[in-house]
């Protein structure tokens, strides 16, 4: 059973139950490999990059005098930590289809533990609050098109509805902590676009790893793609709008509310809102 804890602030810590020992299929995001790969690669990326950004947040807390803020990244890194714990163990399930994973994930492992160790603290929070972006922009995606989850196994779309949820609830915690301790707009700036780099370098790494394991080709992928692109078209164009409106100098994560789409949905897997 779902437990659930609240806190104060409208974020909460949840401890859902996923059955990764069901029989998940091998390309479970609409029968599709690209699609499906592309997906376990961010999943292999997730653990890693969730861990750097309680550590990036928590790094700044006796620099927060707001007690409503502090509280938020108090649930924030509980958040952080469960989803990281979760993708974690859907590891396994790629392990039983076969996939070689380790050596990947010690290779990018090796590569942002070096980039925290060369990065200041400021850049860290920055790079944060860009990669809270991206996440916060994949969750807005999944609530405004339900149609991806037709004919998904239920485990998957229970795991990605409840992640994407708890990204829409804590969505403004890294980026106001950023605001609090001054990190400039130059800097944001330059965090988003490293963020954007890093991203799409280990994203198309890790999802042609597994299409490699599947020795399916790159003519094949390009043609899985442009199946994925016929049905969802205007996904494309959405992720990439509401992208860039990062770098507009007034921006603010809570200009975009999917809250009350996040709720509904994570009731209809049974989560507790």
């Amino acid at each position: 059973m779902d437990t659930d804890t609240t806190l104060k602030h409208g974020i909460k810590i949840r401890h859902p139950e996923f059955d990764f020992k069901s029989n998940i299929p091998q390309y479970w995001f609409c029968d599709n490999p690209v699609i499906t790969h592309n997906f376990n690669g961010y999943n292999l990326l997730f653990p890693e990059f969730e861990r750097f950004f309680v550590r990036s947040v928590n790094y700044f807390r006796s620099q927060i005098h707001d007690p409503k803020l502090l509280q938020q990244v108090i649930v924030f890194s509980a958040q952080e930590s469960l989803h990281a714990q979760a993708h974690e163990d859907y590891f396994k399930v790629l392990e039983r289809q076969g996939y070689k994973i380790d050596r990947f994930l010690r290779y990018y492992k090796r590569y942002a533990l070096m980039i925290e160790r060369m990065a200041t603290p400021k850049l860290c929070i920055a790079l944060t609050a860009a990669a809270e972006h991206y996440t916060a922009t994949i969750a807005h995606i999944v609530f405004t098109n339900p149609e991806l989850f037709h004919g998904m196994h239920p485990t998957m779309k229970k795991l990605i509805i409840w992640h994407s949820a708890e990204e829409v609830e804590h969505r403004s915690v890294a980026f106001d902590v950023m605001k609090t301790v001054g990190v400039n707009y130059p800097t944001r700036l330059l965090a988003f676009f490293m963020t954007s780099l890093d991203m799409l370098l280990w994203s198309t790494l890790s999802t042609l790893m597994l299409l490699h394991q599947d020795r399916i080709s790159l003519l094949k992928s390009f043609q899985f793609k442009r199946q994925f692109s016929k049905q969802f078209g205007s996904i494309k164009r959405q992720m990439r709008q509401s992208l860039l409106a990062y770098i507009k100098a007034d921006f603010h994560p809570d200009d975009i509310n999917d809250l009350q789409q996040a709720h509904k949905q994570l009731k209809e897997v049974g989560i507790n809102e």
